[in-house]
């Protein structure tokens, strides 16, 4: 009978799960970080402050606000269908670019709008622009990026923090939008354009491409970008240390076991002697009948006449 292992604190079994865990873990702090920001930025943008109060957002603008509702919300529709065909062809990084950056050129053009710099009409086509590069990016993606990002085990954690912050995120604009908008007044969007230049700049620099990796693949890119200490391209900063050397010269017997590999698929691998053909070939009755002669040279003709 094999003796079983005890498990000395059991208390800790699945704990290494928890949000807190995921964050001390080096190799899924970016990304958890990346979840938090992405979820914040999708509704510290103003967007719900469009769909909450767009009645109140387009009095004084068109002489019935009520069609500039129905207007936002017929583009919302719209560019939610687009942003499905988007998804699979552009890389989550590209439309969330695209959409944080379309996003703040429509909020300057709408603070611009409302400041007469431009007609009103102006206006309600920024608003429109601003919920459509909203559908395309900023609104699905930081959803879908939970799944690509982290294993299963991590990530009904990752989305339920994310929800809890998105809805609280959610829950401060409805709340402060209305006075914001009566303490600013035309410069109401100008917080949600800081908080959009932020998501861009997050995104440009730091935020990794998910589409067509692994979460191990992923975080893996991830601890070889941003390890400090670099010993002929062999990161030490993985929790488990391994011999730089040893890991170098494994790279390079591979990479000569995959030219091989390859070479021999093409015919063109060298085996270290060239093919028996032609004036050259030797037969085995030949080499049979010359076997006394290299013999004798060898050993002379007075041991050969003795041995015969």
């Amino acid at each position: 009978m094999r003796a079983q292992p005890i498990d000395k604190h059991p208390e800790n079994k699945g704990s290494d799960i928890g949000f807190l865990s995921m964050m001390r873990n080096k190799n899924m702090r970016l990304l958890v970080v990346s979840c938090i920001v992405l979820q914040m930025s999708q509704q510290l943008c103003g967007i719900n402050a469009v769909f909450y109060y767009s009645s109140s957002i387009f009095k004084g603008v068109i002489t019935n606000p009520l069609v500039g509702t129905t207007l936002v919300s017929a583009v919302n529709v719209v560019a939610t269908y687009v942003a499905l065909l988007l998804m699979d062809k552009l890389g989550r990084r590209t439309l969330l670019l695209w959409s944080t950056g379309g996003m703040l050129f429509s909020c300057v053009i709408l603070v611009l709008s409302l400041l007469h710099y431009f007609s009103n009409m102006t206006a309600l086509i920024a608003v429109n622009a601003y919920v459509s590069f909203f559908e395309i990016g900023l609104g699905p993606i930081p959803w879908l990026i939970v799944a690509e990002m982290f294993d299963a085990k991590y990530v009904t954690i990752a989305m339920s923090a994310s929800s809890q912050l998105n809805w609280a995120c959610n829950f401060i604009v409805g709340i402060l939008f209305p006075y914001m908008n009566a303490y600013l007044g035309p410069y109401t969007f100008v917080p949600f354009a800081a908080v959009l230049l932020l998501a861009f700049l997050f995104t440009l620099i730091w935020l990794p491409e998910t589409q067509g990796t692994t979460p191990e693949e992923l975080q893996a890119e991830l601890v070889a970008k941003n390890s400090t200490t670099i010993y002929h391209n062999v990161s030490i900063t993985t929790e488990s240390f391994s011999n730089p050397i040893d890991l170098e010269w494994r790279k390079a017997i591979d990479q000569v076991r995959k030219d091989e590999e390859e070479a021999m698929r093409a015919g063109t691998f060298n085996y270290g002697f060239e093919p028996i053909a032609g004036e050259n070939y030797i037969s085995s009755s030949d080499r049979s009948n010359n076997t006394t002669d290299w013999q004798a040279n060898i050993a002379g003709p007075k041991v050969m006449n003795e041995n015969q």
